[in-house]
């Protein structure tokens, strides 16, 4: 199946946004070790639970990635989308 160049460019967007959250992700919980490690357990449980919503979410994006490189979303040219 082929996908087109705005399929492909929101699937690469949903790709890069789904890493950003799992590097987020990452420095969170170095964060909410050292809180946790410092004693500050309320910290350190604030911040877990917003890595759960980030990992969540990363997980939504990369699904809804795998949907548009299989052709169940698309993405199509519109007058707005050409530059």
């Amino acid at each position: 199946m082929t996908v087109s160049t705005e399929s492909q460019q929101l699937r690469q967007a949903l790709i890069s946004a789904a890493f950003l959250l799992k590097w987020s992700s990452a420095d969170l919980r170095k964060s909410a070790n050292a809180f946790a490690e410092a004693g500050n357990e309320a910290e350190a449980s604030a911040l877990l639970e917003v890595v759960s919503n980030y990992e969540s979410s990363e997980a939504s994006l990369l699904g809804f990635a795998d949907e548009v490189r299989d052709g169940r979303i698309v993405r199509e040219r519109t007058d707005s989308n050409h530059s």
